[in-house]
């Protein structure tokens, strides 16, 4: 029974990970014109500043 189950969470997780990797690759090919291009390191940035702002309050 516990083999079905670790099976089970195997396949779930492989699943999703091959729908990440889909879907990472659709938006490489179909990019939005209109929407810039960001570095993840703007994000990290973002969320850091705002971190500390909330930290400072």
């Amino acid at each position: 029974m516990s083999l079905l189950v670790i099976a089970a969470l195997l396949y779930l997780g492989l699943a999703l990970g091959f729908i990440l990797v889909v879907d990472n690759l659709v938006g490489l090919v179909f990019r939005d014109p209109r929407a810039p291009v960001q570095l993840v390191s703007v994000y990290i940035g973002r969320a850091f500043a705002a971190s500390q702002k909330l930290y400072r309050k």
